[in-house]
């Protein structure tokens, strides 16, 4: 939800929280913040900040020549880091305010964005409209409605300005291919030193904005530049190697779970969608603490059926946007990066988008191949550090006797075709689809003997099996279960997964990720800490890469309804249980 209005200015600084309410029916509707996916960092003019703390009753004043904005320069957006403290009461507000020449009895303009629970850190962009252009001096601020009655404190972690026109970017396809002839070398450069001049135009200006600030200047120049020199741009998804010697790369993997995979009723935006089962927005600043604390993978699951629209499935472009914004956090950091169709496969009504059946085939063919020609189009420019996952789990949900005991013999036949259909449409796109690597996961991903050795692969080589592998159950999935394991007694089920792979697929040279593997919490991190060791070092041995299971949950399994699979703590960025972190990280050192 967005609110923004026009606010008249009282007592010098605005800290009467009834005027945001009072103000939303009388005031013209003229503000666009939102959360951004840049921080303040990236801005033309920027300044981080310590001990620049704002509350109800205490704005923060900054001014734009403290910034570095010269007065000749006319300030656009304004970007605003900041963390948002545990508080008491209803979702609360963070705002960005200023002075403007409204009219004598109101002269205070102000833009904000509802965030519905603390969080470590997230940045707002401010566009300054035409008519409310922005003086020298202006505040942040945090509103509350007088009658949550919520008292909170926003941390300033830093702030920035752009200045000149921002408008008509667009979405980067191909990161330096601003002439769209689907290859980035000197022609690209010197077409946008011409635009730079006012000498030229582009085919493709977004492709230009190597920096991701929705603007072109002399640092895109620079960096497309120093691309080219370095080879970092361009790069093609054919690595010439095999399948088996790519998947190599792949040292330790984790899981973006339960959000952009999350479903809800009715889509209305990325970010209630996002957020829709209670984690927060995915911010850069959480893929770099990932990156840091040892993953060099990131699986990022997507649910697409509810922002779909039409007969022919059209993907809502908003969602696409966001979910290529998460998708560059990834990239930026150098990460590889597993994308996939998560929950959309379901027997029921509106959401019966796939389903491993005979009376669902047809609809599930189209919605499969109309999500996957979508996808592999916007991602086509994308090279090797892209993954695409064709299905999660594809299985026959609700079924009491098959859905997760390897289903039945027609499912499992049904599956193939499916990951079949995916990959043909991928392959169709073209340019660096056409030798992308695409993982594909049997009945349900499910480890059981029955289902692996029912995956029928089509014939193409550049293709990796995906299982998944939460083993043993009593321990790591069972919520009631033991929450002791020791390499005495506990070693039999992980072990004969990793046999179960290797006598199906790594024997004929055909790679195995373990694409989602983890254990509850159950107050138990030493026991935890150990198993993690084991399990990863032992898939090491056998040359498979394994992908943490996290979905931001951390409470004891056992007493409370959920999955607590967390690791790290998106919430303030923390790792959660390091001596996990550890094992993890020393199970997988020989990999890579």
């Amino acid at each position: 939800m967005k609110i923004r209005s026009m606010m008249r200015r009282a007592g010098g600084a605005v800290t009467a929280a009834g005027l945001l309410l009072a103000s939303l029916t009388a005031m013209p509707d003229v503000g666009a913040a939102e959360i951004s996916g840049n921080d303040y960092s990236t801005c033309t003019y920027s300044e981080a900040l310590t001990d620049a703390t704002v509350t109800t009753s205490k704005p923060y004043e900054i001014s734009l020549e403290s910034l570095g904005v010269p007065a000749t320069e006319k300030p656009t957006e304004i970007i605003v880091t900041l963390s948002i403290s545990e508080g008491i009461g209803l979702p609360i507000m963070p705002a960005f305010g200023y002075e403007a020449a409204v009219s004598e009895e109101s002269n205070w303009y102000g833009d904000g964005v509802w965030i519905s629970s603390a969080t470590s850190e997230l940045s707002a962009s401010f566009p300054v409209p035409e008519e409310y252009m922005i003086p020298n001096l202006f505040q942040i601020q945090i509103w509350n409605s007088e009658e949550t009655a919520v008292v909170q404190t926003a941390t300033i972690k830093g702030i920035g300005v752009n200045t000149g026109d921002s408008t008509g970017i667009g979405v980067m396809t191909r990161k330096g291919d601003v002439n769209d002839d689907k290859t980035v070398d000197v022609k690209d450069a010197v077409a946008l030193a011409k635009y730079l001049i006012g000498t030229g135009e582009l085919a493709a200006a977004e492709n230009g904005d190597l920096d991701r600030n929705n603007r072109l200047n002399a640092i895109d120049l620079t960096l497309l530049k120093r691309g080219l020199i370095n080879g970092t741009l361009g790069g093609s998804s054919d690595t010439g190697e095999t399948a088996m010697e790519f998947v190599k790369h792949l040292k330790l993997g984790w899981n973006l779970g339960n959000t952009l995979d999350s479903t809800v009723n009715e889509y209305s935006t990325p970010n209630n969608a996002e957020q829709n089962w209670g984690c927060p927005i995915t911010t850069k600043a959480m893929i770099d603490l990932v990156k840091s604390s040892g993953f060099n993978t990131i699986r990022i699951p997507v649910t697409w059926g509810e922002k779909c629209s039409g007969s022919d499935f059209t993907i809502d472009s908003a969602w696409m946007n966001r979910v290529q914004q998460v998708v560059d956090y990834a990239i930026d950091d150098g990460m590889y990066v597993i994308l996939n169709i998560h929950h959309d496969n379901s027997p029921r009504g509106n959401n019966a988008y796939f389903y491993p059946d005979q009376s669902h085939y047809d609809n599930s063919i189209k919605f499969i191949t109309s999500v996957w020609k979508q996808v592999a189009t916007r991602f086509e420019g994308y090279d090797s550090h892209l993954i695409f996952e064709t299905l999660n789990e594809p299985r026959l949900v609700g079924n009491s006797q098959y859905e997760w005991t390897g289903g039945n013999a027609e499912a499992r036949q049904i599956v193939n075709e499916y990951n079949a259909a995916a990959l043909k449409a991928i392959r169709a796109t073209g340019g660096n689809n056409t030798k992308r690597f695409v993982m594909m996961p049997g009945y349900a991903a499910s480890s059981n003997a029955v289902a692996v050795n029912d995956i029928v692969l089509p014939d193409d080589d550049h293709l990796i099996v995906d299982i998944h592998g939460y083993a043993p159950w009593d321990f790591a999935l069972n919520r009631t279960g033991t929450n002791q394991w020791s390499q005495n007694s506990g070693t039999y089920d992980i072990v004969s997964i990793f046999e179960t792979a290797k006598n199906k697929f790594l024997n004929k040279g055909i790679p195995v990720v373990i694409g989602e593997f983890g254990a509850l919490n159950k107050e138990n991190e030493s026991a935890r800490a150990v198993w993690a060791k084991y399990y990863t070092e032992t898939a090491s041995s056998y040359g498979i890469p394994c992908v943490w299971w996290d979905n931001n949950q951390f409470f004891d399994s056992r007493q409370v309804e959920g999955e607590a699979f967390g690791l790290i703590n998106r919430n303030n960025l923390t790792v959660a249980y390091p001596q996990i972190m550890a094992a993890l990280v020393e199970g997988t050192k020989s990999r890579g």
